[in-house]
C-alpha cells in the first residue's frame, strides 16, 4: 500500500501529466489549420472644394451720393470660381440700409466672360423693363434658393471668371428726393 505521501505526489504527477498533454494537442490543432489573407490598404478621403471670389479688395461697388433723376452710375466686378467640385453660381441682395430709395432705381445687372476691361455681356441677369426696380431685386432674391442667374462653373483648373456689370439710374420720380439705400451684392456657389 502507498503511503498518504506517495499518493499526492502520484496525483500531482498525474495531474501535470495532463495539462502537459492537453497543451501539446491544444499546439498540434492550432498549427495543423489552413489560413489565408487578404488587405486593401491605403484608402483616403478628401472633400471637394467650392471657393468663389471677386476682385472687389474688399470695396464697394458703388459710392454715389447726391443724384438727380436720369444720373446712371455703372460699377463692375469680376467673380472667379476656383473650386474643385462643379458648381452653380447665382447673384443676389441684401437691403443694409435707407429709406426707399431703391424702389425709384432702375438696376440690370449683365454677365459677360470677357471680365470687366473688354465687357461683353453674354447675359442680362436682371433688368428692371421686366424684373422690377433695385427696391424688387433686394426684396425678392435673398439668398442662394431664389437667386439670380445660373451660371454653372467647372471644378478644377481652369478657373471659371466671369464679369457682373450692374447700372443703376435713378428715376424722375420727385418723391426720390432725399432718399437713400444701400445694399450688398453677393454672389454664392453652391456644388452642383
Amino acid at each position: 500500500m502507498l503511503t498518504a505521501t506517495t499518493q499526492t505526489a502520484v496525483r500531482i504527477g498525474a495531474a501535470v501529466a495532463a495539462v502537459l498533454m492537453v497543451s501539446v494537442l491544444a499546439v498540434r490543432v492550432s498549427t495543423a489549420a489552413f489560413s489565408a489573407t487578404t488587405d486593401n490598404t491605403s484608402n483616403t478621403w478628401a472633400a471637394g472644394t467650392v471657393i468663389l471670389e471677386d476682385d472687389d479688395a474688399g470695396t464697394a461697388m458703388f459710392s454715389a451720393p447726391n443724384l438727380k433723376p436720369g444720373d446712371t452710375v455703372t460699377g463692375c466686378i469680376e467673380v472667379t470660381y476656383r473650386g474643385s467640385l462643379d458648381a452653380e453660381v447665382r447673384i443676389y441682395g441684401t437691403l443694409t440700409g435707407g429709406d426707399g430709395l431703391g424702389d425709384y432705381l432702375d438696376v440690370t445687372i449683365e454677365r459677360g466672360a470677357s471680365g470687366c476691361t473688354s465687357f461683353v455681356a453674354d447675359l442680362t441677369v436682371w433688368d428692371t423693363a421686366t424684373d422690377g426696380d433695385l427696391g424688387t431685386f433686394l426684396a425678392l432674391p435673398s439668398d442662394y434658393a431664389n437667386g439670380v442667374d445660373a451660371w454653372s462653373v467647372a471644378g478644377g483648373a481652369p478657373d471659371d471668371m466671369a464679369g457682373y456689370r450692374i447700372t443703376v439710374t435713378l428715376q424722375d420720380a420727385n418723391a426720390a428726393q432725399g432718399k437713400a439705400a444701400s445694399a450688398d451684392f453677393v454672389w454664392e456657389a453652391q456644388n452642383t
